[in-house]
């Protein structure tokens, strides 16, 4: 954790500044390695491996770091009451599906700089230039990386272990900084951010109109929200899915990285690979690319590796909410963004760019 990220950090709980105890830092002492965020109220937060980690119940997480430290640890009382209803479990279950899911596939197998673009347009490198940004839900960093690419200062969210491969693809990045946090407590005071985006996430919170309501507060006045959500327009495909996913999404996660490498050979080897080919037989290009699904299109722009994640990431998600058009100007809409502009992504989904009122 670089030393002026201290500097935007809250407690979620009071909205106080924390002050930062060292325990390990680089040398020159630009980067804390562990450390302690206390606040006044009483609560504290470890900063573990260089990331902060603002979550209730986070030394109970990292058993190792307590140990490591225990004697200077005395006056760090962990919360004994941590709910564990619906909600709670719910949310449980998705941090440790995502927290598998890309620490597993954490290679930055492609750039993906143009899927970047598609989920935020109509934003360009010069609306982010100059600009403090938060990408919330960052996974392994793939997004995070690009906007950080066009002179801006990104802070990354994620409440799973997802963080630690971010850390690992943007820790050369001076301008990108990470903290392991709850969409439903964030750790900033309002106003932060002059732009905010969520791709791929708000769909698999146990309640999405309210991660996406206190995402807005953050955003200054006048600022931009992005959004990414799956679309539900693929009703019957959709609806197979979910019939399968009442089994996989309760398997344990080697089992389904197993079905999921099975899926993307199936893909691969049994539709991508015919359509590539095919597509370059003189004469049968224009009936091929007729007749070949969109989704072989698509991720014949892509290595085996993202079709290998993605089909992990369908089958085991806890969670997944599809939406409208006009389900998702209402999600904005309900959050208090005005200025709504909601376009499709194909048949898989719908981005979002929205407002917060200048008058708040």
């Amino acid at each position: 954790m670089k030393q002026e990220f201290v500097e935007l950090l809250r407690c979620p709980r009071c909205w106080a500044h924390l002050e930062l105890t060292t325990f390990v830092e680089t040398t020159g002492g630009d980067e804390i390695i562990d450390g302690v965020l206390r606040c006044g109220c009483g609560a504290s937060y470890p900063i573990v491996d260089a990331i902060p980690r603002v979550l209730t119940g986070a030394y109970s997480q990292f058993p190792a770091f307590v140990e490591r430290y225990r004697s200077l640890l005395n006056d760090i009382s962990e919360e004994t009451e941590i709910p564990t209803g619906r909600f709670e479990r719910m949310q449980a279950e998705t941090q440790r599906s995502f927290g598998y899911q890309w620490t597993t596939f954490s290679e930055m197998a492609t750039d993906f700089k143009e899927n970047f673009w598609n989920y935020l347009y109509p934003a360009t490198p010069e609306f982010f230039e100059g600009k403090l940004g938060l990408d919330v839900g960052c996974g392994f960093g793939r997004h995070i990386y690009h906007a950080a690419s066009c002179g801006t200062t990104m802070v990354g969210v994620d409440f799973s272990s997802a963080i630690e491969s971010t850390y690992a693809n943007t820790k050369h990045l001076p301008n990108v900084h990470l903290v392991q946090a709850d969409i439903y407590a964030m750790p900033f005071q309002p106003s932060t951010f002059d732009f905010a985006y969520s791709v791929g996430v708000l769909h698999h919170l146990p309640d999405p109109s309210g991660g996406l309501q206190g995402l807005l507060p953050l955003i200054k006045p006048g600022g931009t929200g992005f959004i990414w959500v799956y679309s539900s327009a693929r009703r019957f495909t959709n609806a197979v899915l979910e019939g399968v996913r009442v089994m996989t999404s309760k398997m344990p996660h080697t089992l389904i990285k197993t079905l999921s490498f099975v899926g993307a050979v199936v893909d691969r080897y049994g539709f991508i690979l015919p359509y590539h080919v095919l597509r370059q037989v003189p004469g049968l290009k224009t009936v091929v690319e007729r007749i070949t699904p969109p989704r072989i299109k698509l991720y014949h722009q892509y290595p085996f590796q993202v079709l290998y994640a993605d089909w992990f990431d369908r089958l085991a998600a806890p969670i997944r909410f599809y939406y409208s058009k006009s389900g998702t100007e209402e999600l904005m809409q309900g959050a208090g963004f005005v200025d709504i502009h909601v376009t499709a992504t194909g048949f898989y989904g719908w981005r979002g760019r929205g407002i917060r009122p200048r008058d708040v």
